[in-house]
């Protein structure tokens, strides 16, 4: 073959190689790519006849290799949602992020190569007339999807990335409905077997700069007022307390005086927050109820244990507002609705699920009818959260869509009280507070009304008529960790009502064992347990410290005497204690002794006295008790005995006596006789 037919056939060849290589279905190398995609930025927060839609964000390249030709687009269908439901199932079945890709020249952004680890910001800007949309009043899912070449050049028309956000577009006088966002905070961290935090630096991270509770209390401080209801949980304001002054902190942690100093400007800034709004308060350390409401025999106790904790923090911190119940996800049923009930004026927050047939038309908090009588129900039915959505901006379009949706509600039944209420994931971080596109402009939207919980709550709710369930699968906290906690209830209890220079010590106590009941324990049931269990030791150990001592025995030189009893106080605090004197001879009556004070570190010595009557000995028990009258401690038995002689014996010795006097008389009666003879006969001779 000559060298021009091989170069022939060689070009043929390369030709039918590369052909076959672009017909090939095009599928990118990598079939797992790993970016993220952020939208920061969207404007309009709703959509306006003729106004262009601005979308920024960053595009961040997880995977260890390059990404080419990377470009941004915008997605939209074309008819909009007009029911949540919609909406629910389409996030539920992942079509939230389809619809109609803008292709038109300008209408996307080209950011070329995208390195492993890089991240780029991108901007797609969309005139109105190039949405391809129906401009129906509704909320139009709208998202970001990205394209790019792999690295051995293949290119599919998948996205390898998106992220998805709502856009509300609204009907022609469509009224404005309740809006309210709910903020919880909650307390990061517990206290581990020592009784001292298990982390305060993380907690301090937290509320620093940058860290989550400091960014959350930043977003809602931006909020107007009355738009808001803090959902607060009294131990997080105890625990940044404890912090600030160096309490309850482990020997292997130092805190400078900067970090104590950042926690207590922090709290005060909490605390002017929480003062100036609606606010909702949760039992200490958010209880886990439902463990409560199945162990009824537990649960009395550990409650008082609960209240009086959450008391004491509202006291110290000067704070009033609605208390409220939060069971677990999925965690509610009838029963645990009759115990929680109280005087009717406590809400409960529930899920959807927890409440069957409920229905957005009859709005986020009803009135259901207990065996106890009724109660309100707030029920947390957010938007679920979408790919690139866990941004202020994708917080603001879920706020505007569940008002839009609302509305539309409304204009089709005239009787609905559909509203607008987002409750704030407890552990979402919200980044640093943007100076664009913040969360405040949803109030300022002609669909949105301002609110708080106890505005909807103080007009007339509707009743929801459903069946709770009576049963519920959620994971509890363990019936060995409530009988721990429990102990150390009792324990407390004790030392609480003998102590008498320290009146923070039922509080102290109490916060104990509340923060043995929090939910938190659920995901670790051994950490509760050993948790729990060393908490309550200590307790224990700290009332076994209060001792009496009584003699081995006793023996007293008559039918009544005294005998000494010893008390001993080895705590670092004062206490008054009483003495409880009980005999093995039901017959035998002991004297109560008077309650007495021990000095801490000392001992005091008392003098009993018993008067055993007719009785030769009898077992004593000597017992220290509280102010109510209740044994505590170890009580020290010792035997009494009288050493008096009986009756008849005493008749004997008098009898013995009587006749030794009569001997002795009759002797000296004969020897005088004898006497007086001798000399009559001496005369007469």
């Amino acid at each position: 073959m000559s060298s021009r037919r091989r170069r022939i056939s060689m070009a043929l060849l390369t030709t039918i190689v590369a052909t076959l290589l672009v017909s090939a279905p095009s599928q990118a190398a990598d079939k797992d790519p790993d970016l993220t995609v952020t939208i920061t930025t969207l404007k309009p927060s709703f959509l306006k006849a003729g106004s262009d839609v601005t979308v920024r964000g960053t595009i961040t390249n997880n995977d260890d290799h390059p990404w080419r030709k990377v470009q941004a687009y915008l997605v939209i269908p074309t008819n909009p949602f007009t029911t949540r439901a919609q909406l629910d199932d389409a996030i539920d079945n992942g079509a939230a992020n389809t619809g109609a890709r803008v292709i038109e020249a300008g209408a996307f952004d080209e950011l070329g190569t995208l390195t492993a680890g890089e991240s780029v910001s991108f901007q797609v800007k969309v005139p109105h007339e190039q949405l391809g949309i129906s401009g129906g009043a509704g909320v139009y899912p709208m998202g970001v999807q990205v394209l790019g070449t792999d690295t051995d050049g293949s290119r599919s028309n998948d996205a390898i990335a998106a992220a998805t956000t709502f856009l509300p577009s609204i009907a022609p006088g469509q009224q404005p409905v309740p809006t309210t966002v709910v903020w919880p905070f909650l307390m990061p961290d517990y206290r581990g077997a020592d009784g001292n935090y298990h982390d305060p630096v993380a907690t301090l991270s937290a509320i620093g700069a940058g860290g989550q509770l400091r960014n959350l209390l930043d977003l809602a401080k931006s909020l107007p007022p009355r738009s808001s209801t803090v959902l607060l949980d009294p131990a997080l304001l105890v625990g940044i307390d404890d912090i600030a002054n160096k309490r309850l902190i482990g020997k292997k942690i130092e805190l400078t005086d900067v970090q104590t100093s950042q926690a207590e400007s922090f709290l005060q800034e909490l605390l002017a927050y929480v003062r100036s709004q609606n606010v909702w308060i949760l039992g200490f350390d958010r209880p886990d109820v439902l463990a409560l409401t199945e162990n009824p025999d537990l649960r009395r106790s550990l409650t008082n244990a609960l209240d009086t904790s959450t008391r004491s923090a509202l006291t110290t911190y000067q704070l009033t507002g609605r208390r409220v119940t939060w069971p677990i996800k999925n965690g509610t049923t009838a029963a645990l609705l009759s115990a929680e009930r109280g005087d009717g004026e406590t809400p409960l927050i529930v899920t959807p699920s927890s409440v069957p047939g409920w229905e957005r038309r009859l709005g986020s908090i009803v009135s259901y009818e207990s065996t106890g009588g009724p109660i309100p129900l707030l029920v947390n039915d957010v938007i679920a959260t979408v790919p690139g959505g866990s941004t202020v901006v994708g917080l603001r379009q879920r706020i505007l869509s569940d008002a839009a949706l609302a509305g539309l509600q409304r204009a089709i039944d005239p009787t609905s009280r559909a509203d607008a209420v987002t409750m704030i994931d407890p552990k979402w971080n919200p980044g640093p507070r943007p100076t664009t596109g913040g969360l405040s402009s949803v109030f300022n939207s002609p669909f949105t009304s301002g609110a708080t919980l106890d505005d909807i709550l103080t007009r007339q709710v509707s009743k929801y008529s459903g069946r709770v369930p009576a049963k519920s699968s959620a994971r509890t906290i363990s019936r060995a960790q409530l009988q721990a906690a429990t102990d150390l209830a009792k324990a407390g209890d004790a030392l609480t009502s003998i102590v008498t220079d320290d009146q923070g010590v039922d509080a102290t106590y109490s916060r104990e064992v509340a923060g043995l009941l929090g939910v938190r324990w659920r995901s670790d049931p051994p950490l509760g347990i050993s948790v729990a269990n060393n908490l309550g030791s200590r307790a224990v150990d700290e009332l076994a410290k209060i001792q009496i001592e009584g003699p081995p025995s006793v023996t007293l030189s008559s039918s009544s005497g005294g005998f000494p009893l010893t008390i001993i106080n080895a705590t670092s605090h004062d206490v008054r204690v009483g003495v409880d004197l009980d005999s093995s001879n039901p017959a035998l009556d002991v004297p109560a002794v008077k309650p007495v004070n021990i000095a801490a570190g000392e001992r005091q010595t008392l003098t009993v006295n018993i008067d055993l009557g007719q009785q030769s000995t009898t077992q004593l028990t000597a017992s220290l008790t509280t102010a109510e009258g209740d044994p505590i401690g170890t009580p020290a038995v010792f035997n009494v005995r009288s050493s008096q002689i009986g009756v008849v014996l005493w008749v004997a010795i008098g009898l013995a006596g009587v006749l030794v006097l009569v001997a002795l008389f009759r002797r000296f009666h004969r020897r005088r006789n004898g006497s007086s003879t001798t000399e009559r006969l001496a005369d007469d001779d």
